[in-house]
């Protein structure tokens, strides 16, 4: 991991003012995976998330930086710019800042009183499972927590692959297709795992110290039977849910691990781990056959949710009637609008 945490100044005028508003561009005091590492080369890669134009970049030695896309002399993209031994330069006049935000170079002029001042926005940056991980702020605090991975993203005895790709749909529409099982025997009726078992069943809910658990009264070890998410305030909610295969594919099961990043009010950063814990040979077989065979099989799933999602209206929560098996949907929601209240609390008693 990076161990870089840089000072955060979130951009004010993109803070949102209420529980709501918050909502619907993504919680904040959060890690956010934002993209894979292979994605950032040796050129300034511009990103949305959570509603905010970021720029992230390499240095020789080969570390993350992410600032504010926005150049503080004429509001160019820093991601149009060049890479510097110093830090990222805009293409436009030649504006340099490094990777926490601060201004090292303004070419066009003497002794120009912008440079040793921090002008635009930083993001605390980790690299982890092959992903880039930063981290947004609402500003409450400079304190930066450590970004926390589930066990399997960190042991070596897991292994598996990151699918991500863009949809175009609100975030929480595929953030809570991942607690409603009972849509798999459904709409994945055909797929290699999913279409086996029962379409009806009653979805129990446990509390749990860090979250909540949904489970199937019927199903264990057949389909979809529990899905856990696990929330660390200051750090990241993480939302696993184990696969089983049948016994005439080998048995055994792999891990789907995910949370799910904003955009901007329209779009979604969709990604997530398939991750398995195995060894040696059955490991290697593993691997094998989800490049070869299983990882269509995943894409067709995946393009089956995405087709749906993409098509629910924006105003879908005021015409919806939740049923018995929305009810980790509905304990999602309520976990969300505290976290968001609470944040907007620390906001206002801070004067944002």
């Amino acid at each position: 991991m990076n161990d870089r945490s840089p000072p955060f100044t979130p951009i004010s005028s993109q803070l949102p003012r209420s529980a709501g508003e918050m909502l619907e561009t993504g919680l904040l005091n959060q890690w956010y995976l934002v993209c894979r590492s292979s994605d950032v080369g040796d050129k300034p890669l511009h990103l949305k998330r959570l509603n905010q134009d970021i720029a992230l970049w390499r240095d020789a030695s080969g570390k993350l930086n992410a600032v504010e896309d926005f150049c503080p002399h004429r509001g160019a993209r820093m991601s149009k710019g060049r890479v510097l031994p110093e830090g990222l330069a805009c293409i436009y006049h030649g504006l340099t800042v490094d990777g926490d935000g601060v201004v090292v170079a303004v070419p066009p002029v003497h002794s120009c009183p912008m440079v040793g001042k921090k002008a635009i926005a930083a993001y605390p940056v980790r690299e982890a499972a092959g992903a880039v991980f930063l981290y947004f702020s609402n500003g409450t605090t400079s304190e930066v927590p450590e970004l926390e991975l589930p066990e399997p993203l960190v042991s070596g005895e897991w292994s598996g692959f990151l699918h991500a790709a863009e949809w175009d749909c609100h975030y929480t529409l595929p953030m809570e297709n991942r607690l409603d099982p009972m849509h798999a025997p459904f709409l994945h009726a055909v797929s290699f795992t999913l279409g086996y078992g029962v379409k009806q069943s009653v979805l129990q809910l446990h509390e749990t110290p860090t979250g909540f658990v949904i489970e199937r009264d019927n199903q264990r070890g057949v389909n979809i039977d529990r899905t856990e998410v696990i929330y660390k305030p200051g750090s990241n909610f993480w939302i696993w849910t184990d696969i089983p295969y049948p016994k005439q594919a080998g048995g055994n099961f792999f891990r789907i691990l995910s949370h799910i990043t904003p955009i901007d009010r329209e779009h979604t950063y969709f990604w997530v781990f398939r991750w398995q814990k195995s060894s040696g040979w059955r490991r290697d077989m593993w691997r094998f056959l989800y490049k070869n065979r299983l990882e269509k099989r995943h894409l067709d799933v995946l393009n089956q949710d995405q087709d749906i999602m993409e098509d629910i209206p924006a105003n879908v929560r005021e015409r919806e009637t939740l049923i018995q098996s929305d009810v980790g949907i509905a304990r999602m929601r309520r976990m969300m609008q505290k976290e968001a209240e609470a944040q907007i609390q620390s906001m206002q008693a801070r004067g944002g």
